[in-house]
């Protein structure tokens, strides 16, 4: 019984989008292991696969990231996210949030439903800020 209602509540908080992920310090390093990755496609993205970027904790974390930045303002979204290294971007395409790779015109990563239903839907580019990473 117990393990029934410990799947159920699982299954409910992946469900969900507005439980929050982890502590500050635990949702950081989700955010650290994340810039790691895209670093790691930067550097070594000729010919190379691209590793898996959206693991579930970084999935988490980002809808929870885009649901406190939502708006009609895209340069909120931007800052709400991490920064990219070049030659990447984000793109939103309906509720998904693709990570695109500009110079070899690929699509590295997409998170799926990364908008609430409810919320307003962006169909626009939004790169980080010109040079890569700070």
């Amino acid at each position: 019984m117990t393990r029934t209602i410990a799947l159920g509540m699982l299954g409910l908080a992946l469900f969900c989008n507005t439980v929050n992920a982890q502590t500050p310090v635990e949702q950081a390093q989700i955010l650290s292991d994340f810039q790691a990755s895209v670093v790691e496609y930067a550097q070594h993205h000729a010919g190379a696969p691209a590793p898996r970027i959206f693991t579930l904790p970084v999935a988490m974390v980002f809808r929870q990231l885009i649901a406190r930045a939502t708006s009609d303002d895209l340069e909120q979204l931007t800052r709400a996210l991490p920064v990219l290294p070049m030659p990447l971007q984000y793109q939103m395409i309906g509720d998904d949030l693709a990570i695109r790779d500009t110079d070899a015109n690929v699509t590295v990563a997409v998170l799926r439903d990364a908008i609430a239903l409810t919320t307003h839907h962006l169909q626009a580019s939004i790169s980080g800020p010109k040079g890569g990473l700070p």
